[in-house]
């Protein structure tokens, strides 16, 4: 098949074009060997990043250089974005939202907060201006719960089916997803329990349920063959270290076994839906 809308209606040529609408810094560390593969072959990729992602534990060790958490994160987000090679990333400027139920969902200027008319139609500013065939985000679950994925995947939902009939119009909406099978995610969390821990009840602060992550994710009808772009993954979360500490154990097995583990990246083809029968897609663009 050929790539989709490769020619407007008035004969223009249109490059391959991909928006990510996600909530915070290090949300889109994970995708960056999707987004180094297409800026690889030609493609245009073009990151939101809807708040500064400042709530949360830092240590002070990590703040030296900054004068508050939101500009170290955002200093974080721009070695990842570079890593990875995006055309363009936008921040939104909303304050983190917190867990769902912190006392962060309150404050006004959080993304939680903010009407989903605005945060939409600031969406769509980056649509009429970058013109992608491709919208990928959080599933309706945000993944794990956050309000703040919750919130983006709202107004990427709305964006998409409000410019439906327009020449701009997206054709096409993905979920990110894991490439863990759902077999193997029972097994872990059937680990979990035999040691005593409570998947429901899981992080620094106790506030994520891996079981109800797990049943809100939606079937992978899409897996991009990443594998040749996986350190960029592995880059992209090093450049996260007030959120990820990557032990040496961690970087010895992530090479070793990568080429099985990371072969390629997992999507759920929302819009148009996924057809019972038809095979699993290879390419974003098809």
């Amino acid at each position: 098949m050929p790539f989709l809308a490769a020619i407007t209606t008035t004969g223009e040529f249109m490059e391959k074009s991909l928006l990510l609408c996600l909530a915070h810094p290090d949300d889109e560390a994970g995708c960056a060997p999707l987004v180094a593969r297409y800026i690889a072959e030609g493609a245009r990729a073009t990151l939101i990043c809807a708040t500064n992602g400042e709530v949360g534990t830092v240590d002070e060790k990590f703040l030296t250089n900054y004068s508050s958490i939101a500009e170290l994160r955002l200093a974080e987000l721009q070695c990842a974005t570079q890593v990875a090679g995006y055309t363009d990333v936008v921040t939104f400027g909303y304050r983190d939202s917190g867990m769902m139920g912190a006392k962060e969902n309150l404050e006004s200027s959080c993304l939680w907060q903010a009407p989903l008319e605005e945060v939409t139609d600031r969406i769509i500013e980056v649509i009429h201006r970058v013109r992608p065939q491709v919208l990928i985000t959080f599933n309706t679950y945000g993944m794990y719960g956050h309000p703040d994925h919750i919130k983006i995947n709202q107004a990427t939902h709305a964006a998409f089916e409000r410019l439906q009939g327009e020449p701009d119009a997206p054709q096409k909406l993905y979920y990110i997803n894991i490439s863990i099978s759902k077999f193997h995610m029972k097994l872990f969390l059937t680990a979990m329990k035999i040691m005593g821990k409570d998947p429901r009840k899981v992080g620094v602060n106790a506030d994520i349920d891996l079981i109800a992550a797990m049943e809100s994710l939606t079937p992978i009808t899409t897996k991009i063959p990443t594998g040749y772009y996986r350190a960029r993954g592995w880059q992209a979360s090093d450049c996260y270290p007030s959120q990820f500490q990557t032990s040496r154990f961690q970087r010895i097995t992530r090479r070793l076994f990568g080429r099985w583990t990371e072969a390629y990246s997992a999507l759920s083809r929302i819009i148009p839906e996924h057809q019972i029968g038809e095979t699993i897609e290879k390419d974003l663009f098809e």
